[in-house]
């Protein structure tokens, strides 16, 4: 598949990086000479200097020819022109970021009118993944397969849960329907072992059969919805964050310790309540009661900051804590610092691309951790090599880590074991490293 990718940002590196991973042909535009220099070192890329609203420069580079046209520059109207210009030209698709309010809320409205695909914002997608962990507090994220079929759950190991200092083979019961598929420790992730001992503060994904994920899944995380939650970032996502529990019967407070900002906010809220505190100052937490709370949110543009604030939090007393982090190699401090979730904007981001992209050959993929793992899933049909093979003959075939997690034949989930065999026909959820993911794509279904 030919990628156009316009803006070598941080969400655009970060896309192409994953984009590359995967084996894909990309082109990354940048208007800075220099950032150009910097990408080349790092990827595998076709990389170009200029601006992604010339029609002329976008017609020489060919930029019709994309299957896929991204423009994630920083600035929402060039990115809406961009797209508009390649899908005039004869690109497949074209996607926008987006992170102005006005955008992401008329973003139908904008897809319609100047013919772009998808309008995508990093902050808004990043905004529902922490809603979705404040209503579920130690559950990191949920994706479903298998037309509703299959769940996928990625849950943190309480300290009190019962899987807590178990081997993984001991803590599923036989039938379940439950697979225990990766595990990520101080920042590495990797497919689990029978013999892999779970520890307070693992992350894992268990994937499986959909009604058998809530029964299951307090073996690993006991935690209650939130009732109380803190928000510290008068930013994009802070707000959306506020916003979705502001009309719920629940406690929110939202940090701001600007005072002209915390009138502006106080408007836009009706039960959100605005405080006019530093919330990296220990005191303001203290004094706000925050060991009360049961969620902790830090959204700030700066992830220094949102750090020290989760790490206060905590010490405070409050048992979950988020903290954004827009740079990848913070996240295995964070998650030694006893962070719960370090949700990164353009990973969300890159999520929501992957599935476009995969909505040709697979009906539906999503990263794991901080994109180094990936879950695919893939219709064996009449190319497919492994039809009629046991699972445990298609392991052998499959490259490095790669785990074909479910089967979905029909109606039927199907939680393999090592006899079970393939049949043309059946959809597949696999598990693998990201650089491993499309090569173990191809080995299954021969396309």
């Amino acid at each position: 598949m030919n990628i156009f990718i316009a803006g070598g940002g941080r969400v655009g590196f970060h896309l192409a990086r994953l984009l590359c991973a995967e084996g894909r042909d990309v082109t990354l535009l940048d208007r800075n000479p220099q950032r150009r220099e910097e990408i080349d070192f790092d990827l595998d890329a076709r990389t170009v200097v200029g601006d992604c609203t010339s029609v002329l420069l976008l017609q020489s580079l060919n930029a019709g020819d994309a299957d896929l046209f991204i423009a994630c520059t920083g600035d929402d109207r060039s990115n809406l022109i961009a797209a508009t210009l390649a899908k005039g030209l004869g690109a497949g698709r074209a996607v926008a970021r987006v992170d102005t309010t006005d955008f992401i809320e008329s973003s139908f409205l904008y897809e319609g009118f100047m013919n772009v695909d998808y309008l995508l914002s990093p902050d808004a997608l990043a905004a529902h993944d922490i809603a979705q962990f404040v209503e579920n507090p130690g559950v990191l994220g949920v994706e479903e397969f298998g037309r509703g079929r299959i769940q996928l759950c990625q849950v943190q190991v309480g300290e009190k849960a019962p899987a807590t200092g178990r081997a993984v083979r001991d803590i599923l019961p036989p039938g379940s329907g439950l697979l225990v598929g990766t595990v990520t420790r101080g920042g590495a992730s990797g497919i689990v072992r029978g013999d892999t001992v779970l520890q307070a503060g693992d992350k894992v994904t268990l994937i499986g059969m959909k009604g058998a994920m809530e029964t299951h899944r307090r073996l690993f995380s006991e935690s209650a919805p939130a009732k109380k939650v803190a928000i510290l970032g008068n930013t994009v996502i802070g707000r959306r964050v506020a916003q979705a529990f502001d009309t719920r019967q629940m406690e929110v407070k939202l940090f701001e310790k600007n005072p002209a900002a915390c009138e502006e906010l106080a408007r836009e809220f009706y039960r959100v309540k605005v405080v006019n505190r530093d919330a990296t100052v220990r005191a303001s937490l203290e004094q706000e009661h925050l060991q009360n709370f049961d969620v902790f949110v830090a959204t700030t543009e700066d992830d220094e900051r949102n750090i020290m604030a989760g790490v206060l939090a905590r010490e405070v007393g409050v048992p979950h804590v988020v903290a954004v982090v827009h740079q990848p190699d913070f996240a295995p401090l964070v998650m030694k610092l006893g962070i719960d979730l370090a949700l990164t904007p353009r990973l969300a981001f890159a999520n929501s691309v992957l599935k476009i992209i995969h909505q040709e050959r697979v009906t539906a993929s999503s990263f794991l951790g901080e994109g180094d793992m990936e879950v695919v899933e893939a219709a064996l049909g009449d190319a497919a090599p492994v039809a009629g093979r046991t699972i445990a003959e298609v392991a052998g075939r499959l490259p490095g880590q790669a785990l074909i997690a479910t089967i979905l034949r029909g109606d039927q989930v199907i939680v393999p074991g090592g006899s079970d065999i393939l049949q043309r026909g059946d959809t597949v959820v696999f598990i693998s490293p990201t650089a491993e993911a499309n090569a173990a794509r191809k080995a299954l279904t021969g396309v």
